[in-house]
């Protein structure tokens, strides 16, 4: 597959000089914020570049505010269909983590998180994209694995080099969804994190219950129906220590309020033995155990009931009296 509207705009790419300082700082819990866009976060040098190169009319720009940045604009897909943000040149040594994470408020659209390297083919830099999608209002943290990321020359796909994270060069937002209209994307932080922080359902375990409902789309009726029954009683839920995570053939997969990717979402259903293309509910203890398996939308109330009658929730009641 590959994107031949972006041919002229790749080979117009303009690049400022000089690299940036390394923009990585630790955390407590291994990963490494790369900018969280306040006044102790490293100037990136951001800087705009839309379709506007090839002819295109697609506006776009952003604002940086203590915390965030803005990125906004408007598509227009007569004559390329995409705007971006791209840092100044970088040394970024990430080969100790295993992707991106994003913490943003999104509008529904999907958007690309674009990294450089040292990599060339024949002779030209390569540029590597990750697409990911987002949830209308709201915030929500997004990953994306460093194998997401898929290698490309002047809007050509190609089958490598794979991306050597150990060499990063350069980072950029895009959106370029074939999609004319407004967009308005907020970034609170980029941050690089390690393999022991990718999403895995056993994360949870011996703290919350989970609640895993898969269907093909968000419009599916079974899906719909459950998710109106939790949202009846939030404070059930919450009481009940439970986490909710939807699984989406196509569309965006949650877990709490962290999107995951296709990747991270197929693992899931593939853990819990669910097949792609009809409804599937999971109740799982905090012993990493099913609990609870139904075709179709069960009510929350029989299984607050179920949870109820577990000696560890019995436990807890009794505990917080």
């Amino acid at each position: 597959m590959y994107l031949p509207s972006f041919a002229l705009f790749l080979g117009l790419l303009l690049m400022t000089s000089g690299p940036a300082p390394d923009a990585s700082d630790s955390h407590p819990d291994g990963e490494h914020i790369i900018t969280d866009f306040t006044s102790n976060s490293p100037d990136l040098g951001w800087y705009v570049l839309n379709d506007n190169v090839m002819g295109g009319r697609s506006e776009g720009g952003f604002a940086e505010a203590e915390g965030e940045l803005h990125f906004t604009g408007d598509t227009n897909t007569n004559g390329g269909g995409f705007s971006s943000i791209r840092t100044k040149p970088m040394q970024l040594d990430l080969s100790k983590h295993a992707g991106i994470k994003l913490h943003v408020q999104g509008d529904g659209r999907r958007y690309t998180w674009r990294l450089t390297s040292t990599a060339r083919w024949r002779g030209e830099q390569v540029s590597y994209w990750a697409d990911f999608d987002t949830r209308d209002g709201g915030w929500s943290t997004v990953t994306i694995p460093f194998a997401s990321f898929i290698p490309r020359h002047r809007g050509y796909q190609l089958d490598g080099p794979a991306l050597d994270a150990g060499q990063i060069t350069g980072m950029g937002l895009m959106i370029y969804d074939k999609q004319d209209g407004p967009f308005k994307l907020r970034l609170a932080s980029v941050t690089a994190y390690s393999a022991e922080t990718a999403f895995t359902l056993m994360q949870y375990q011996w703290k919350k219950r989970v609640l895993v409902v898969s269907a093909p789309h968000e419009d599916e009726k079974n899906l719909r129906e459950q998710h109106n029954e939790v949202a009846l009683a939030p404070e059930a839920f919450a009481d009940h220590d439970m986490v909710l995570v939807t699984l989406l053939d196509n569309g965006v997969s949650t877990a709490g309020d962290r999107v995951l990717t296709t990747a991270e979402a197929a693992a899931a259903r593939e853990a819990l033995g669910i097949r792609s293309g009809s409804f599937a509910l999971r109740l799982i203890g905090k012993d990493g155990l099913v609990k609870l398996s139904n075709p179709t939308a069960t009510s929350m109330t029989e299984i607050y009931s179920l949870i109820d009658s577990m000696p560890m929730r019995q436990k807890e009641m009794t505990d917080r009296q």
